[in-house]
């Protein structure tokens, strides 16, 4: 899920980037200041919801709620009790109070989640923008043979070899299409149509040839689901 965060506390603003980093399907898409700022940058990110404090300069919390309407998401962090009926009465996901705990923020986001509609699956004619060395492209998704996770990025193998695409396996796969796509172990995905041949190890674990010659593990845990998609 993208998220905007709006605090006037650089510092309150960075213990939330902290504790979001813990969970891999969030993806902070930018922050704001006041209430102006983020009523400018939520018209112009569109975030999945935000998560806001009460008491700004320019323009507070309630007020920009107000300004966003019901569509927006929120959650409120803030150090004051009183205004939780307000926030709620606003259409307000949660209601924080700092100092903001892991655990609490975890069952924040899981509500959040719940709010939030189910991403549309992306069609193959869905162009990436992809990067490899100092190299740009637009890659058409249905030429994806393969995704591979490399530490903070994606490898996506191609035709024209691997592009780099930054985020994680956990946010893409909700926009695949799993008719096309399956999940072959912890680290990688595959397009069904683009496997050649499904070989074995010498410890008789799977491995798929795929066309441009790529091998690709498949871990115990998913072959069964790999044989599954291809049995009678």
């Amino acid at each position: 899920m993208r998220l905007l965060i709006v605090d006037d506390e650089r510092l309150a603003r960075a213990e939330l980037r902290r504790l979001l980093a813990a969970h891999a399907q969030v993806e902070v898409v930018g922050e704001a200041a006041d209430g102006d700022e983020a009523l400018a940058l939520a018209q112009q990110l569109q975030p999945d919801a935000l998560l806001l404090d009460v008491n700004m300069p320019q323009r507070d919390g309630l007020s920009l709620a107000r300004a966003l309407g019901p569509a927006v998401r929120l959650v409120f962090c803030t150090a004051h009790e009183d205004f939780a009926l307000e926030a709620f009465d606003l259409n307000a996901v949660d209601y924080l109070v700092k100092p903001v705990h892991p655990e609490r923020l975890a069952r924040a986001l899981q509500r959040l989640q719940h709010w939030l509609p189910d991403p549309a699956p992306l069609d193959d004619e869905h162009r990436v923008l992809l990067r490899r060395g100092q190299r740009m492209a637009l890659v058409r998704l249905g030429d994806v043979r393969a995704i591979h996770s490399r530490d903070n990025y994606l490898g996506l193998d191609t035709p024209d070899g691997e592009y780099l695409l930054a985020g994680s396996l956990q946010r893409l796969l909700p926009r695949l299409d799993a008719r096309r796509y399956l999940q072959v172990s912890r680290s990688a995905v595959v397009r069904l149509d683009q496997i050649v041949e499904v070989l074995t190890d010498d410890a008789q674990a799977l491995v798929l040839l795929m066309q441009g010659g790529s091998r690709v593990p498949v871990s115990r845990r998913h072959a069964l689901q790999l044989r599954q998609r291809f049995s009678l």
